[in-house]
């Protein structure tokens, strides 16, 4: 297949993903293309089974010709995104348009010289398990801890897993496979979530802020550190990830030497933290003080909270509101909290996070779409909307 009609394919693909349903007259005016080579590209991809023909539409002012409705064949494929996390780990089965088939969890150790084995091992058992699902397997995402480069696949530092340099998952993980294998910074899958599964317009500039309560065994977590916090960003439309892709590595500005943790609560505060309100209101709002430098200084539009935040309900809005009007000069000319949402996956929003981007990538590439392609990394595939 020429490469121009590979783009075109991927264009009208990822179009038609966006909107949910369209037609080919409104295809055509969007990407500016004539209405023949859309007719061609579109009768191609419907007898692929890639997208169907719903119902027809009202004519023009003018009548004429109905237009005939198109979306994804929800059916054609499914992706699979996983997290781990130290003595877990989460994974979600969704078809095309993200509805989940199946979930599972599990419990194991990944850490240091074991990680590629672990790791390697779990994935296929996931895929042995996940095979019978239904539709085929296009795709794995798997979103985790620590400084990312997902554009080539290397984990460049994870403290929670003991990676101290770069670790080309790549070339250990993602090439065992017939199947595109993608990884991810954990708060950043959660930012490829929300932009794949809900398409928001809005959403241009904006900080995903993630918070997880580890699954540690107590007799081995001598520093008592079960706390990770995340923060993922997008500026103007474009996930933003820093020269050394370690943008939103969080360390609070208030730490000392007996503090354990991101922020600076100490070893006794860690231990009380799900019993003592007081100290559960310290830590979030030595957080959201430097939530609010941050949405003030780039501007940004909305705040989005996942993991376990959920869980403290309008305890979490009402402190981070607070701390946002409290680090700005000037009246706000809106009510900050109707732009402070929850994430609509909860806790396992680094899970959907990691098969959003997946799909992000396939309806940006026919090639590993269709499966022509099974060595593509995230390099030429992370697109926005």
């Amino acid at each position: 297949m020429k490469r121009t009609k590979v783009i075109n394919n991927s264009r009208i693909i990822r179009e038609i993903w966006i909107r949910r349903e369209t037609s080919r007259v409104e295809i055509a005016r969007l990407l500016d293309l004539d209405k023949s080579t859309i007719s061609l590209a579109v009768n191609n991809l419907i007898e692929k089974g890639m997208i169907v023909e719903t119902t027809e539409g009202n004519s023009g002012p003018q009548g004429g010709r109905k237009p005939v409705f198109i979306k994804l064949n929800k059916t054609y494929g499914s992706v699979l995104g996983v997290e781990f996390r130290p003595g877990s780990y989460t994974a979600i089965l969704v078809d095309m348009e993200g509805a989940i088939l199946a979930t599972h969890t599990g419990r194991f150790s990944l850490k240091g010289s074991c990680f590629t084995d672990c790791l390697l091992g779990a994935l296929k058992n996931l895929v042995k398990e996940f095979t019978s699902f239904g539709p085929q397997l296009l795709g794995i995402g798997v979103g985790l801890s620590g400084v990312v480069n997902a554009q080539v696949g290397i984990i460049k530092y994870s403290e929670p897993f003991g990676i101290t340099s770069d670790y080309d998952f790549h070339k250990e993980i993602a090439s065992q496979f017939d199947i595109p294998v993608f990884v991810e910074n954990d708060a950043n899958a959660c930012i490829w979530g929300e932009l794949a599964f809900h398409r928001r317009k809005e959403l241009k500039d904006f900080m995903f802020l993630l918070l997880e309560f580890m699954d540690v065994e107590p007799q081995k977590d001598v520093l008592c550190n079960r706390i990770g916090i995340g923060m993922g960003f997008v500026i103007n439309g474009n996930v933003h990830y820093g020269t050394e892709y370690s943008a939103g590595e969080f360390r609070s500005i208030l730490r000392n030497k007996e503090s354990v943790g991101q922020l600076s609560l100490s070893k006794e505060d860690h231990s009380r933290l799900d019993t003592d309100p007081k100290v559960m209101e310290r830590f979030l709002r030595e957080l959201f003080a430097h939530v609010g430098l941050i949405v003030n200084t780039l501007n940004l539009s909305h705040i989005i909270l996942g993991g376990a935040f959920e869980q403290l309900g309008d305890l979490a809005k009402d402190i981070l509101e607070e701390e946002i009007k409290k680090n700005w000069p000037y009246p706000y000319p809106y009510e900050i909290k109707q732009n402070i949402w929850y994430s609509s996956f909860g806790e396992r929003s680094v899970a959907f996070g990691s098969a959003g981007m997946v799909l992000n990538a396939l309806f940006g590439n026919q090639e590993i779409l269709e499966g022509t392609s099974h060595t593509l990394n995230l390099r030429n595939s992370l697109m926005v909307f």
